[in-house]
């Protein structure tokens, strides 16, 4: 019935590896010199300075461009452009556009639109979002809740509706 003839014994992790006893003749290793050990740290010193070094060149993280805003004059943002391809009405800081030029003003204009149709991208996904959630709530856990259900699909979708004025324009 089991077992066989001898008792094997591992042993995992335990104890020192043996080394050989040395020899009397034996040579040691001299010591390291200073250029072999910095050829050793090399890879970690650029691992480490290089991009450092690269930040400190690439410049300012300041917008390319002045800021502005969507949603009403509120100082500085007081002068109002409207965007020549959507109608996008905007407010940018007089002080930062005074020394714009015809093709600057086109280029601003032009990021506007963009950032415009962004925001309006990220609004309407999170205005359908919440009406999903609010027609999950809205079923509960033993009958559904008709009035809920109502309002969540009456939902007005703003920033959807706007979205869906502007295809085939951008």
């Amino acid at each position: 019935m089991g077992g066989g003839p001898g008792i094997r014994v591992h042993q995992f992790g335990g104890g020192r590896p043996r080394r050989r006893p040395r020899e009397a003749n034996a040579r040691t290793e001299p010591t390291p010199s200073l250029w072999a050990t910095f050829q050793q740290l090399l890879p970690l010193i650029l691992l480490f300075v290089l991009p450092w070094i690269s930040s400190k060149f690439s410049g300012p993280s300041t917008p390319a461009g002045p800021s502005y805003r969507f949603d009403a004059a509120v100082p500085p943002h007081t002068m109002h452009r409207t965007t020549p391809k959507l109608n996008v009405d905007y407010y940018v800081n007089p002080g930062d556009v005074e020394d714009y030029s015809s093709r600057k003003f086109r280029q601003l204009d032009q990021r506007v639109e963009v950032d415009y149709v962004t925001k309006l991208r990220y609004e309407c996904e999170a205005e359908q979002h919440r009406r999903d959630r609010m027609l999950q709530d809205a079923q509960g856990w033993f009958f559904p809740d008709v009035d809920k259900i109502k309002e969540a699909r009456a939902m007005e979708l703003k920033s959807c509706r706007r979205l869906d004025s502007l295809k085939g324009r951008y």
